[in-house]
């Protein structure tokens, strides 16, 4: 399933994780689709990617029945295949450069969801907490949409930069001021914003969800006889 396992940095512990280049893709609309949204940008003093996200969130939720593989460098989990790519299905001329961006923004999320659905069934486990951290945390529109996708609670701490965060933890931890890592853990937590799913929105995405997970199979052929 693509499924990573390995030594997590908390002690005695494993970390299993799937992942996916959503940045790459949507950088790759910024600079292919974007252009005219950027210069009105920057003619504006405003930010490229506030006035697209704005464009995005204006859109009807199910993006006027468009859908996106988000399998720019191919596929990694839950499914495993190199030849697969991205697609966009259910264009129409009635489709706005807004309603592709929230197909972009839905089919990531709904990529999240198979992550997680994959977890679950893999480890036989249940995901209690689902905690986001990183620059995409910093956009409300995209967290609102991905909570509602997956029809779970999504909690953004109060941290600017997990990275060097955790790593500060840890040193912590080995310089004696933290007993362990949930000492650290209790002691440096800030709750920040938790993205509530609308219940209402969660339910015609699980509809969506189940047509979601029939475009890979249903295009795979066909992106390895292109490939070739």
């Amino acid at each position: 399933m693509g499924v990573t396992v390995q030594a997590h940095v908390s002690r005695d512990r494993w970390a299993a994780w799937g992942g996916t280049v959503a940045a790459d893709m949507l950088e790759w609309y910024r600079r292919e689709l974007g252009a005219l949204v950027e210069q009105t940008a920057a003619k504006d003093g405003e930010v490229v990617w506030d006035k697209l996200m704005a464009m995005a969130a204006d859109a009807p939720a199910g993006a006027r029945g468009v859908m996106f593989l988000p399998h720019f460098s191919g596929a990694t989990c839950p499914q495993v295949d190199g030849s697969s790519r991205g697609a966009f299905v259910g264009l129409a001329n009635t489709v706005t450069q807004g309603d592709l961006l929230r197909a972009m923004v839905e089919g990531l999320n709904f990529q999240f969801l198979d992550i997680i659905t994959a977890l679950e069934s893999g480890l036989k486990t249940n995901v209690e907490r689902i905690v986001g951290v990183g620059g995409g945390t910093r956009n409300r529109f995209w967290m609102q949409n991905k909570a509602d996708v997956v029809g779970r609670a999504i909690e953004v701490p109060a941290v600017e930069e997990a990275t060097p965060h955790g790593a500060a933890i840890l040193a912590g931890i080995g310089a004696g001021l933290y007993k362990d890592e949930q000492d650290a853990y209790h002691r440096v937590y800030r709750a920040g914003t938790t993205y509530e799913p609308d219940q209402n929105a969660t339910a015609m995405y699980q509809a969506r969800f189940a047509v979601y997970r029939q475009l890979y199979p249903a295009l795979r052929d066909v992106h390895r006889q292109l490939e070739s």
